[in-house]
């Protein structure tokens, strides 16, 4: 029975994710990266491809370091990207670094980093790992290029804040079953 379970949550994870990549990843890269928005851009390293590819993240702080929740684990292709290469580039509230060593991290380690209200939407969502780096020297021809490439649209900041709060709402109805 826990089997079964455990593959209904597999699915809809899919199914979540595949409509994140399809439609609310793109709506998301419109506005990720910039100043007051708490999406940023992890612009990654195929492992295989070696192509370079950009994804949107919600994206703390803490000191000098960047934090990620995980909420589809470490099977996400960008994660495992960063993990294999030991760095990226993450754009965020208007700049682009070097991000380097890439650590997974408990909750507690990631303390601090991200608001009362965003823990609370990133726990509901079942993030309970976190992709920690070491933020390093900036980066501005990065920050124009991804700003370039992924232009400002109508405004669907809120589409992505939705989609994580519709995830959290969900996994805390199922955890009430």
């Amino acid at each position: 029975m826990a089997g079964e379970t455990e593959s209904r949550d597999r699915q809809a994870q899919d199914r979540v994710r595949e409509v994140n990549r399809r439609f609310l990843n793109p709506a998301a890269m419109r506005l990720a990266g910039r100043r007051g928005v708490p999406y940023g851009i992890v612009r990654h390293v195929g492992r295989r491809s070696g192509r370079r590819y950009d994804t949107p993240v919600l994206v703390g702080t803490h000191g000098d370091r960047f934090v990620v929740p995980l909420p589809y684990g470490t099977d996400a292709d960008w994660y495992r990207n960063v993990r294999a290469a030991d760095e990226c580039v993450v754009v965020y509230g208007g700049r682009a670094y070097r991000a380097e060593s890439p650590r997974l991290v408990t909750p507690a380690a990631a303390s601090g980093a991200f608001p009362a209200w965003q823990r609370r939407l990133i726990e509901g969502a079942g993030a309970d790992r976190y992709l920690r780096m070491d933020r390093a020297e900036e980066l501005p021809a990065e920050y124009r290029d991804a700003t370039e490439e992924h232009p400002t649209g109508p405004a669907l900041a809120g589409l992505a804040g939705a989609a994580l709060a519709a995830w959290a709402l969900w996994r805390a109805a199922r955890r009430m079953d």
